[in-house]
């Protein structure tokens, strides 16, 4: 059967107006039940994860106080101080000059008669000096020319108090290095 709705027009709009509202009030009922349960869930989770940030805070602070890892950190320091120190030393050898080499080629090239007594370098100036007894002159200048072969030298100043005496001569020769 169909129903009749004698009622008016103004207490129709009325109802429906009334039962448009009902229905809003269940939607929107609904709807802040869902948003509590929303906020419920975001607040749980938030407390859930800041126990957690916490737990695991506390076991990083448990951990840096444990044994092993205060030895790791030790050893790692040591490490790090042994690399700065071995980065030191070897800047350190290869500002230095190797003079195994030069010191060889100096005694295969003296002549016979010929006899050093110092050998001094001074760093400041790249210089190298060399102090020694000579039995004649033509040794002497023998060894001087031996000397200026010599490549690791850029020059070698002999001074004329060398070239003074014959025989039993008391000679110095500074030697520039190249560098």
């Amino acid at each position: 059967m169909f129903g009749l709705n004698l009622l008016p027009s103004k207490d129709k709009k009325r109802l429906e107006l009334i039962d448009f509202s009902y229905l809003l009030i269940f939607f929107g009922f609904r709807l802040v039940i869902i948003f509590i349960i929303f906020i419920l869930i975001l607040v749980a989770t938030y407390f859930s994860l800041f126990i957690l940030v916490n737990a695991q805070d506390d076991l990083i602070e448990a951990r840096k106080n444990n044994e092993k890892t205060q030895l790791q950190i030790e050893i790692e320091e040591k490490i790090e101080k042994t690399n700065k120190e071995a980065r030191r030393v070897y800047v350190k050898q290869s500002e230095l000059i190797i003079w195994t080499p030069i010191l060889e080629k100096i005694s295969e090239i003296t002549p016979q008669g010929i006899y050093l007594t110092n050998f001094s370098y001074l760093s400041t100036d790249n210089k190298i000096n060399l102090v020694g007894l000579a039995e004649n002159r033509d040794s002497l200048l023998a060894f001087e020319g031996y000397l200026e072969e010599i490549p690791h030298f850029k020059e070698v100043i002999a001074p004329l108090s060398n070239l003074i005496k014959q025989t039993d001569i008391n000679f110095n020769f500074t030697l520039k290095s190249i560098e």
